[in-house]
């Protein structure tokens, strides 16, 4: 028998969950190696907010410049440069909104499935399944000695990339294992 426990890491309801087996007398055991659901780690979401919000400051910061430059020479800095850098700084940080937010709407129900041979991306009523046997390879890309992302390499020549996951190790880890070793580049024993 399994159970599953749910660890909360956040207001928006992501969150890891783990199985554990239940053995007479003793309620809960130690988790499997892996869990085999993952969702967005708070600590990506925090990163994209505060790139959002030094976009906005940098964005200021370079209208103030351009705004105090056409002041003191009127000549240099006429109204057709001053009005473009402005124009394509404010629409540039719209877009940038925009694209967050639309990331916080899809990633609010986004989570990945591992089961079996099947790496399922489930957001929302939405379910892409892969196959591992598609999977031609699995590097882990390292900064600082922590997994940054992982990328698959699919027959097809296409590729997969993972990033913002919590326990993005055990993810990669996860999908390693129900590949062939050759296949795969970076993993750390």
């Amino acid at each position: 028998m399994t159970i599953l426990r749910m660890d909360s890491h956040e207001r928006r309801g992501l969150c890891c969950v783990y199985p554990f087996r239940l053995v007479p007398g003793n309620l809960l055991m130690e988790p499997p190696k892996y869990s085999m659901f993952y969702s967005i780690s708070e600590k990506s979401l925090q990163t994209r907010k505060k790139n959002i919000f030094l976009s906005a400051l940098l964005s200021l910061i370079l209208a103030a410049v351009i705004t105090a430059g056409r002041i003191q020479y009127p000549e240099t800095y006429n109204d057709m440069f001053f009005w473009s850098v402005i124009i394509v700084v404010v629409v540039g940080n719209l877009v940038n909104y925009y694209r967050y937010r639309r990331y916080l709407r899809l990633i609010e129900d986004h989570r990945i499935e591992i089961d079996g041979d099947a790496v399922s991306f489930v957001t929302g009523t939405e379910k892409s399944v892969l196959d591992t046997k598609e999977i031609a390879a699995l590097t882990f890309y390292r900064r600082k000695g922590q997994v940054e992302h992982i990328q698959l390499k699919l027959r097809n020549n296409r590729g997969i990339r993972l990033e913002g996951y919590a326990d993005l190790e055990q993810l990669g880890g996860a999908i390693a294992d129900r590949i062939p070793k050759e296949l795969v580049v970076g993993r750390e024993p």
